[in-house]
């Protein structure tokens, strides 16, 4: 189904866009097909075909599209707050959004599921997610911790691996169960 407030200005891609992210938030990047995203628009699958001529094509611009959107939600953080624990708050908000609001994995930790039958485009893309988000956290949540690169990596693996887990367990309260004892380590070193 077409997500909530969807609006008919939208361009034609714009809406394939947000279909293929839905399929792919909740499946993977095997789970949405051209055929499966026309029925939902509407339109026939040519139409999909002229603006991304192939899967690979509408995979790398979900992958690209979901990283732009992702940092400026960073970039947001880091100007709203100087305090690196409101920092790691929100950033940590981001992710418990996607498990409790959208019933959803994040789609790059979605399509680095699948790291391995991905388009080599597609993995870069996925790639450029994570690092994307490794160097927001070294910089601007744990620019004075001994090991940055280890501290960022701790965080996006453990919520990634919370979204995992709760999405199998079909339990949202395994995000917060999990991200609790991640902030109590903290507190504790």
């Amino acid at each position: 189904m077409i997500e909530a407030g969807f609006q008919m200005s939208l361009s034609t891609a714009e809406k394939i866009i947000r279909v293929a992210e839905a399929q792919v938030r909740s499946g993977g990047y095997n789970a949405f097909s051209f055929r499966e995203i026309s029925k939902e628009i509407g339109i026939k699958s040519a139409s999909i075909h002229y603006h991304f001529p192939t899967k690979a094509d509408l995979g790398l611009a979900l992958a690209n599209r979901y990283t732009d959107r992702f940092t400026v939600y960073l970039n947001q953080i880091a100007c709203d707050s100087e305090d690196l624990s409101t920092r790691l708050h929100q950033y940590i908000e981001l992710f418990r959004h996607a498990i409790q609001h959208d019933k959803k994995m994040c789609l790059c930790g979605m399509l680095a599921s699948e790291a391995d039958v991905l388009p080599f485009p597609v993995q870069q893309a996925v790639k450029v997610f994570f690092e994307a988000n490794l160097q927001w956290l070294e910089l601007f949540v744990f620019a004075d911790e001994p090991d940055p690169h280890a501290q960022a990596m701790l965080v996006l693996s453990c919520l990634e691996g919370a979204l995992l887990v709760s999405k199998a367990m079909n339990d949202a309260t395994a995000f917060d169960l999990a991200v609790n004892q991640l902030m109590f380590s903290f507190r504790k070193s």
